[in-house]
């Protein structure tokens, strides 16, 4: 089991006033709450640029499949059955 050193010889640390009132604004942070929390308005497809980036990772996803169909195909292929010039 840890052994935790206690500092009690120390004053206790309190924030000020000021900063508790600071933080006490819970209009704002329910704002930002719902803001981080609710499905964005609209979807995903009419965003331009949550659409043009699902457009970029399908395009990626094709050409790395694409890829690996190629370079599978090369390893399938004995190397005396080859075409040479």
């Amino acid at each position: 089991m840890r052994k935790y050193k206690v500092n009690r010889e120390q004053p206790v640390k309190l924030p000020s006033k000021e900063a508790m009132a600071k933080y006490k604004d819970f209009s704002r942070l329910t704002h930002e709450y719902d803001n981080v929390v609710k499905r964005p308005k609209k979807p995903l497809y009419k965003d331009k640029k949550m659409f043009i980036f699902i457009i970029i990772v399908a395009l990626l996803a094709v050409l790395i499949a694409r890829s690996m169909a190629e370079e599978e195909a090369e390893e399938e292929t004995p190397s005396g059955t080859e075409a040479t010039e």
